[in-house]
């Protein structure tokens, strides 16, 4: 790690990145020597669309002849494994048995490519699409480190956000404010520091039965309670330069969304002249899956504890059997459901298990899309 390299910086580019794509590479550079790695890598899946990529200097020739060479088969049964063990980073000897480690096909052709070694990360996205980040070493350089692995979890939801930017602006140059949200393709606004807007596009100004523009052009949201969580979120945004997600709904047979609070950061700002703060609001894609804990974290800023409560909640368990499973009393458990209904905005465990059901989820590997790079 370079002298006087903060993990602030890291985080400030991330955001720095979601607004200009063109900063990737770099961003994934600091990144990649904050884990000891050699280069990095993000892929922005569509069901149904190739993979499109982007990478470090350092590894960007390897992976794109990677990425032509790879066998789908091998590539696919690569990704559902890393499906299979969750959404948070999990490096290649966490995944694999040595033995299949090995014998693994993209293994052996990211070695003969200088690589080798690899963590990871796929994440699912609210838009239903699917971000892939991977971080790569020499194979002579041995495995990443518990304490690198660390590190980039500790990163994981400005990378799932960021991603979410990424996938709806795709990897190329933003070239301007309006066009830039007109791409984003959902309600958006930029907003300054004390919630006053500087833009907002059409698609978020037609949602005033949730979001609300005040007659001194502050954003204002309808319920009084969730007003206060957005007064509180954009001053935590920006006196902490994170991100921040409220969820919110508004009436029993709406589908629910959440508001994403992201800081604008170094030349991101550039893009939106005057703008502290962007503004998105995502709408939840309903299934009947189980939702990942990563993505709850994520979503709704659960502690990693509620996090998992919840979703055992929502697999159908309940409150004393999510207890046991978890190894804490009922009395923790009560603890833990009461600030996950505080965050959610609900009220009874039922509310609870139907909105989160509406929470996104990674395909299965039967249906999920294919990760070359991983």
């Amino acid at each position: 790690m370079q002298p006087g390299f903060q993990m602030q910086d890291v985080t400030d580019r991330i955001y720095e990145a979601a607004f200009q794509p063109e900063c990737w590479p770099a961003t994934l550079n600091d990144l990649a020597a904050a884990s000891g790695s050699l280069g990095g890598v993000l892929q922005v899946v569509r069901r149904g669309d190739a993979p499109r990529w982007t990478a470090s200097a350092e590894v960007q020739g390897a992976f794109a002849a990677y990425a032509q060479a790879a066998d789908f088969t091998a590539t696919h049964e690569r990704a559902a494994r890393w499906v299979a063990r969750g959404q948070s980073f999990l490096r290649d000897i966490d995944v694999f048995d040595p033995a299949d480690l090995v014998a693994d096909p993209s293994r052996k052709l990211l070695a003969s490519l200088g690589l080798g070694h690899q963590i990871g990360a796929i994440l699912p996205l609210p838009t239903g699409d699917t971000a892939c980040f991977t971080f790569e070493r020499r194979l002579a350089d041995g495995p990443h480190s518990t304490r690198a692995q660390n590190i980039l979890n500790s990163h994981l939801s400005h990378l799932a956000r960021a991603g979410m930017m990424a996938a709806r602006l795709g990897l190329e140059l933003a070239r301007a404010r309006v066009e830039a949200m007109t791409q984003i393709g959902l309600p958006a606004a930029v907003l300054r520091a004390d919630g006053q807007i500087v833009a907002m596009n059409a698609a978020l100004r037609a949602m005033d039965d949730l979001i609300l523009a005040t007659p001194q052009g502050k954003v204002t949201l309808v319920a009084p309670r969730q007003s206060h969580r957005l007064s509180v979120a954009l001053n935590a945004v920006q006196a902490e330069a994170a991100a921040a997600s409220i969820p919110l709904r508004n009436g029993s047979n709406l589908r629910p969304v959440v508001l994403h609070l992201l800081p604008l950061r170094r030349t991101a700002r550039a893009l939106f002249p005057g703008g502290d703060i962007m503004l998105v609001v995502t709408p939840l894609a309903v299934t009947r899956m189980v939702p990942s804990v990563e993505a709850l974290c994520g979503l709704f800023d659960l502690s990693l504890s509620e996090a998992r409560l919840a979703a055992a909640l929502s697999s159908g368990r309940t409150l004393a059997e999510a207890a046991a499973e978890a190894g804490i009393t009922v009395k923790t458990a009560r603890t833990y459901l009461e600030r996950v209904f505080q965050k959610t905005v609900t009220h009874q465990q039922s509310e609870l298990v139907a909105l989160l059901k509406s929470a996104p989820w990674l395909p299965s590997p039967d249906t999920g899309p294919t990760i070359p790079g991983i």
